[in-house]
């Protein structure tokens, strides 16, 4: 059945809402101020998904997507949308997720950070490969949709993946995937290859000369959600990025930060929203390679990480190391599990601060955990508004109030939103 609608606003996973009989109708790749002829592709008792047949009168908010293959490839949802309304319809989701669905009111919210570069700002990315297909997902898909060039990589990184894929494409490999990572400073990148299994290749030779390229590691990974294991390395694989006089170091095997720019308005906003005077206790939770650990660190009293990752903690020390950070130590342990085991001696001695930036959303465990060690501050960082909303009402339950929130928009062209709160006792 197809429809005509008036798109309105957009909705958490970038798509158009338009009502039709009174009910909601989601349609993706629609911009709010259009008009649009919609086919419905699944109804359910509250609201409708459709797929967009046609614009019939464009939205002034409409633009030009820059990408050959935006609307089959599944990493961009918004590129159809001028930057400065994905920031402002961003901010808006943020802030009405945050206060309906976290139950918190009065909440002084920052003015969105916008990022400096809507393109070409990926300091990372994870590229598919099947077959001769080389690329991302299609939106809800398995299936590869091949590219040559991606607008949102960094341009030292597209052009390493050119000489990647011009290198490879022709080899018998068991190629699966390939990780790319920005080093600042060298200007070049760095690849791991996941490989189904050894072929042997002889990877140096065939992949010598590729421009941009300062090292790479291959790993045997049969199971696509191990791991894998280093079979091969060549050149230097340490991807590195700075923050003031901070330089970071991290490896292909651990987490590191998409958009560096933005990275570092996220790290100055956690470091505002703590307020150091210089003798707090912190405590970072899913500390990574130190990216936040450390600059609280050099303005706090002492600064704890927790992380399980073990190759993240290995460069979370050589970070501290390198830039001479005192009193700051990591742990390598499940976060629910340390806490479990340091609650009693947390309880008498509770953190000034707590910052959590967890993969995904905070464990219902963790988040009880820490409410009940009552650190002054709690600082969240979270990549998912509703997981965010979902323990801000934990909290909130406990007796801490949000007092300020802010988003940072690490992913432009994305409906993907990364948000920070401040959380106090009442």
């Amino acid at each position: 059945m197809e429809v005509s609608l008036k798109i309105t606003s957009l909705a958490h996973l970038g798509k158009g809402i338009g009502r039709h009989d009174g009910k909601v109708v989601f349609v993706p790749f629609t911009a709010p101020g259009d008009d649009v002829v919609a086919r419905v592709t699944s109804e359910k008792k509250g609201f409708c998904e459709a797929a967009l047949v046609s614009v019939a009168t464009p939205s002034a908010l409409r633009t030009e997507p820059v990408c050959g293959v935006y609307g089959e490839c599944g990493g961009c949802s918004y590129q159809h949308i001028a930057y400065d309304a994905q920031v402002q319809w961003k901010d808006k989701i943020f802030r009405e997720t945050i206060e309906r669905l976290g139950k918190a009111k009065g909440i002084g919210f920052d003015a969105p950070k916008a990022a400096p570069r809507p393109y070409n700002y990926r300091a990372r990315a994870g590229i598919k490969v099947h077959g001769k297909g080389w690329g991302f997902f299609a939106a809800k898909s398995r299936s590869v949709v091949d590219m040559e060039y991606c607008p949102l990589l960094n341009e030292i990184l597209n052009t390493a993946y050119s000489g990647i894929k011009q290198r490879l494409k022709n080899e018998k490999t068991a190629l699966a995937s390939v990780e790319l990572y920005l080093s600042q400073r060298h200007a070049s990148a760095v690849a791991g290859f996941y490989v189904k299994e050894d072929l042997r290749l002889n990877w140096r030779e065939i992949l010598s000369g590729v421009e941009g390229l300062k090292g790479f590691e291959v790993f045997l990974r049969p199971d696509e959600g191990r791991a894998g294991k280093r079979i091969f390395a060549c050149g230097d694989t340490a991807a590195v990025y700075s923050y003031g006089a901070i330089e970071f170091s991290s490896g292909i095997g651990a987490f590191s930060q998409i958009n560096l720019e933005q990275n570092a308005a996220l790290i100055g906003k956690a470091v505002e929203y703590a307020g150091f005077s210089g003798n707090e206790r912190v405590l970072d939770l899913f500390s990574g390679i130190g990216n936040l650990t450390l600059p609280a660190a050099l303005k706090a009293g002492k600064a704890t990480g927790v992380e399980l990752n073990k190759e993240a903690v290995v460069f979370a020390r050589r970070n501290a190391d390198e830039n001479a950070v005192k009193g700051v130590d990591f742990v390598r342990s499940p976060v629910d599990e340390w806490l479990k085991k340091g609650f009693k001696y947390l309880e008498k001695n509770p953190p000034d601060v707590v910052i959590l930036d967890p993969p995904r959303s905070v464990d219902a465990s963790v988040a009880r955990l820490i409410k009940d060690i009552r650190p002054k501050k709690i600082i969240y960082i979270s990549c998912s508004p509703p997981e965010m909303a979902r323990d801000i009402s934990v909290f909130k339950a406990s007796g801490y109030n949000v007092k300020r929130a802010g988003f940072v928009d690490f992913f432009p062209q994305t409906f993907h939103i990364e948000g920070i709160a401040l959380l106090e006792p009442i």
